[in-house]
């Protein structure tokens, strides 16, 4: 680990200061934060390029809702400012398919964990895309949990890039015994909460929270009240796979945009209504109502169409 910038951009989070900019200068307070966070990308990007090496490979990371595939094809565009090829790899297509991992107490197979994964073709591939600059990768089909029958032919240049993103990216069997300057580790999640003096308005798992409730409702078509039964269960996944290997990043990524509570606002307490009071997890969703009703609303319209929040919201730039 090279630890260039194993630090992250803090914001002061108060909820005052967030609404009188909100109510104020909605247009200047979006575009604020998109610039430091468009800013922010790009000195991990000078950083990275400033490596001489024939082709960088890059292993980003982060819990659910972090913003990883838009952080991916972020600093893509980047990259490609920069003059370099580049290759986004969904370490999704790696998984081996349900007949071949083990199956949890409650039946359903285990696809949080690294052993999900095809660990040595995921070796073998980024040996070779970094060596050789070509490699044939599997397609993942999620509409039967198996391969596909299709492959992937990748064929890289010298002046090139590859970014592997995934849950299970920083995790160090994939890059071990692979020079330390050709391999550069990113670690992506929303690093703060939004406070009310000392107090939590909302906690950096509540933001990223509301970030998949609102997404796979709306475009996931998953019902809310299944959506909220499985969130403790994704909490622990990364308890045990991804926050363990968080500190060992080259870069971390804080992918908070301070605005964003005024703008999942609307469709957030319309999903929280959908809530029955009988479900168990009611009470967290009452919290969770009273706190982002103290938001003053933003129209989304003022948000850019490569915003990371487009990856929740939908209208942007980027095919997810």
């Amino acid at each position: 680990m090279i630890n260039y910038l194993n630090t992250y951009r803090r914001y002061a989070c108060d909820i005052h200061r967030i609404n009188m900019e909100a109510e104020r200068n909605p247009k200047e307070f979006v575009l604020m934060a998109e610039k430091v966070f468009r800013d922010d990308l790009r000195l991990i990007v000078d950083q990275i390029c400033s490596v001489p090496v024939n082709r960088h490979v890059v292993m980003l990371s982060g819990p659910s809702s972090s913003g990883k595939t838009t952080c991916s094809m972020r600093l893509a565009d980047e990259f490609r400012n920069q003059g370099f090829d580049v290759q986004i790899i969904s370490m999704d297509n790696f998984y081996l398919g349900k007949d071949y991992v083990r199956t949890l107490p409650n039946g359903k197979p285990d696809f949080e964990s690294v052993e999900a994964l095809d660990i040595p073709l995921i070796k073998d591939s980024i040996e070779k895309l970094s060596t050789v600059g070509e490699c044939v990768i599997p397609k993942y089909d999620f509409s039967c949990s198996s391969r596909s029958d299709e492959t992937i032919d990748i064929k890289l240049s010298n002046n090139s890039v590859i970014i592997m993103e995934g849950i299970h990216a920083l995790n160090p069997i994939f890059s071990e015994g692979m020079p330390k300057e050709r391999v550069m580790k990113i670690y992506v999640s929303v690093k703060q909460g939004i406070k009310d003096n000392e107090d939590y308005v909302l906690t950096n798992r509540d933001i990223r929270f509301i970030r998949r409730f609102v997404r796979d409702y709306k475009y996931r078509k998953v019902e809310p009240e299944y959506m909220l039964s499985m969130w403790d269960t994704v909490v622990e996944g990364e308890k045990s796979y991804i926050r363990p290997f968080r500190y060992s990043g080259d870069f971390t990524i804080n992918s908070l945009l301070i605005y964003e509570p005024c703008i999942m606002k609307k469709v957030a307490l319309m999903l929280f209504d959908m809530i029955s009071p009988l479900d168990p997890k009611y009470e967290y969703i009452c919290k969770l109502r009273s706190s982002i009703e103290r938001f003053v609303e933003i129209d989304d319209e003022l948000i850019p169409n490569n915003s990371l929040l487009r990856e929740f919201i939908g209208g942007g730039c980027y095919h997810y």
